[in-house]
């Protein structure tokens, strides 16, 4: 089951909790501390993709909903969504060509992994869980609750962080054993929404609470 969901982009941040704990802001300005959602000094935070960061912000905003980690309690990552993954790849392979074809910056080369994100997430909030990204054909987004769902089940993880991002926008399941089913995010039967869009239709749903 989904016991909270953080979200961060560039309109607005919040939290969706079970147990009332649900709220909203706004994103504080550039020129304002960019960290004061995670509480701490994360390293490198300048050189990661706007990707990275947003999926850092809603990890914690879901773990503060989730009210994680409990002592001892092991939090395992998952993501879906490659557009993020892509633009990174883009950036990289103009620079390699930018710079005649020999060397590319590393700072680049790194965010070329689907599982780039996930490792700067695991390493700022100190979670020891298992780390995959896993793009199912279709409907990616409950496919990713129902991995989490079945790590959980086998031993694999005390809890499960389940990312849905791209370069714009992140939100962030937290995904703890269940009876399955269980969800605070009012998914279309259909096409299911990108992440900004998932975003706001959080947003419209904290304030009607």
């Amino acid at each position: 089951m989904i016991l909270a969901v953080g979200w961060y982009c560039a309109e607005h941040s919040g939290i969706l909790g079970r147990q009332g704990l649900s709220y909203q802001c706004s994103v504080a300005p550039a020129a304002a501390p960019v960290l004061a959602l995670i509480d701490k000094t994360v390293k490198y935070f300048s050189r990661m993709t706007e990707e990275s960061r947003c999926c850092l912000r809603a990890a914690k905003l879901a773990m503060t909903g989730a009210r994680w980690p409990a002592p001892g309690q092991e939090i395992g990552l998952l993501c879906a969504k490659s557009e993020g993954l892509l633009r990174a790849n883009e950036e990289y392979f103009r620079d390699y060509v930018a710079t005649g074809r020999t060397l590319g910056r590393g700072n680049l080369f790194i965010y070329t992994l689907a599982t780039s994100a996930l490792g700067e997430v695991a390493i700022a909030l100190s979670l020891t869980g298992p780390s995959m990204f896993i793009q199912a054909d279709e409907r990616p987004l409950a496919a990713l609750v129902r991995h989490g769902e079945q790590m959980i089940a086998d031993g694999e993880a005390g809890g499960m962080l389940a990312l849905w991002s791209d370069s714009s926008a992140a939100v962030c399941l937290a995904i703890a054993a269940g009876t399955g089913g269980e969800t605070l995010i009012p998914l279309p039967a259909g096409e299911e929404p990108n992440p900004l869009e998932l975003c706001r239709t959080l947003q419209a749903r904290v304030q009607r609470a």
